[in-house]
């Protein structure tokens, strides 16, 4: 597991290199790397990660068909008319 000394490092790494750059697609690179890694040290007290508590489960799809019966049908198969 990693400590939360070691993101703050980043962290700290991260707003010097957001302070240094001069093109500003950069800087907002290193802001997002930043809002990333506080987001994993806020996160790591929950027990699961909101992504991970409310996974979408598939759809429950019927296994047992069930013959349509029509009165103008000539027999079970679909090419019968």
């Amino acid at each position: 597991m990693i400590s939360s000394e070691q993101i703050l490092m980043q962290i700290e790494k991260q707003v010097h290199k957001a302070k240094m750059e001069t093109n500003e697609q950069s800087t907002r690179e290193a802001l997002v790397a930043i809002r990333a890694l506080c987001d994993v040290v806020l996160d790591s007290s929950a027990t699961l990660p909101p992504v991970l508590s409310t996974v979408p489960t598939a759809p429950k799809v019927s296994t047992q068909s069930s013959v349509l019966k029509e009165d103008d049908a000539n027999g079970e198969s679909l090419f019968d008319f």
